[in-house]
């Protein structure tokens, strides 16, 4: 599967697609994810974003590098503030977190393998070899 066709499947199943973002932004956020000692972008997410700066469907969510202000309803954070929000909790050493949903966390580690994360104590539930897949699960669980 390539990113387009990723996209392209979401949005037949409804999600909604926000504006790329700019490859500087992308860098900016990369150096910040280091900066921290968070997992830096995989070149999956990092092409991703430069079709798609953020993905909703329903209550599933894969979060850009900026924060998406939405009309009548709470904005979607960004990866790195959703990050700095979790990090202080220590459950999630070595991973970023780049989606979530209702009943999941999802992450990728500094080696570019994705994780789903259980929603109360951040522990690996599913190790991911096909980073689609888990952005796949991320959204479409949150439309179940």
């Amino acid at each position: 599967m390539t990113c387009s066709e990723f996209l392209s499947e979401m949005k037949s199943r409804g999600a909604t697609i926000f504006a790329p973002a700019h490859q500087g932004q992308i860098q900016l956020l990369n150096g910040a994810l280091q900066q921290r000692r968070y997992a830096m972008l995989p070149n999956i997410l990092g092409e991703l974003y430069t079709m798609a700066g953020a993905i909703c469907l329903d209550t599933g969510y894969i979060f850009g590098p900026n924060e998406i202000m939405r009309e009548r309803t709470y904005p979607i954070p960004s990866l790195l503030k959703v990050n700095d929000d979790i990090s202080p909790m220590g459950k999630t050493p070595g991973k970023t977190i780049f989606g979530r949903n209702d009943l999941f966390w999802f992450a990728f580690d500094a080696f570019g393998t994705f994780y789903m994360l259980d929603n109360l104590n951040l522990t690996p539930l599913r190790r991911y070899d096909d980073p689609y897949r888990a952005m796949t699960d991320c959204l479409i669980s949150g439309k179940i």
